[in-house]
């Protein structure tokens, strides 16, 4: 019997261990602004992927999107419709401020923004930084971001200026594997470019007498043109980085058809 009592003790204390204990179900704590959107928050390594949540990017509208570069000038106000959605790179959120825009979205390492930037405190605000140690520029970063939320044609706004190395590569984005298949322009005081490629149209308007310029940006690059003082035949040959196409003058209606290569094509009235 003694032992029978003894076995049942040890069945008791095992069963006894073996009801899970239960704990209270851990409550999630979210930071909401007065706005319908959430702030994104984000730190992406270097090796990392940059995308925003898709809830956050649902709210914004792409129909017209403007991306404002940084750099030591504040950007001139194009005469285009405003936009339905405005990204900054890095500084470009005081510059975008400064011309009177609603800044949705800022993207960058916040090198060049002052650290007591009160953005943070901006309702609806989406944040998005990155390390300074990383292999792509704020501009970069910014166009990606618009081409994930939806955007199908960007301008972008510089206000020039600041280190060279900066403005030429701000331009070979525009042009390089991930941007020339979508439209870019560049807006740069009375300038604006964009990078063509074979079947992609040139669709500005430009008024007769403005500067055209043409720049091959890589092989051998076949154009023609028609309205402009000199036009350019299908056979005709730019090469890579030559001045050939410098300073043609607008006569008419420009029509510029890449048969071969990469173009870069800079417009610059003459009112400024």
């Amino acid at each position: 019997m003694a032992i029978a009592t003894r076995t049942g003790r040890r069945r008791r204390r095992r069963k006894g261990r073996t009801i899970p204990r239960r704990y209270p179900a851990l409550r999630l704590r979210k930071r909401r602004s007065s706005d319908s959107r959430c702030h994104l928050y984000l730190f992406v390594g270097n090796h990392g992927s940059v995308s925003s949540s898709p809830t956050d990017a649902t709210s914004l509208d792409p129909t017209r999107t403007w991306v404002i570069d940084g750099g030591p000038q504040v950007p001139s106000l194009p005469s285009d419709p405003l936009p339905t959605l405005v990204i900054a790179a890095d500084i470009g959120y005081q510059h975008a401020r400064a011309l009177g825009l609603s800044v949705d979205v800022v993207v960058g390492d916040f090198d060049s923004l002052a650290s007591d930037e009160p953005l943070l405190t901006d309702p609806g605000l989406i944040i998005e930084r990155h390390p300074q140690d990383k292999d792509v520029s704020d501009l970069a970063l910014a166009l990606r971001f618009a081409w994930n939320t939806g955007a199908t044609s960007v301008d972008v706004l510089t206000g020039g200026e600041g280190r060279l190395d900066h403005l030429v590569v701000g331009l070979m984005l525009i042009a390089n594997t991930e941007n020339i298949d979508q439209r870019i322009v560049t807006h740069c005081g009375a300038s604006r470019a964009m990078a063509l490629k074979p079947g992609k149209p040139f669709d500005l308007d430009v008024v007769s007498g403005s500067w055209l310029t043409l720049l091959a940006l890589g092989g051998d690059t076949r154009v023609s043109t028609s309205g402009l003082r000199w036009d350019l035949a299908a056979s005709d040959e730019i090469s890579s980085f030559s001045s050939l196409g410098l300073s043609n003058e607008v006569v008419g209606r420009p029509v510029i058809t890449v048969q071969q290569g990469i173009l870069l094509v800079v417009v610059t009235s003459r009112d400024g």
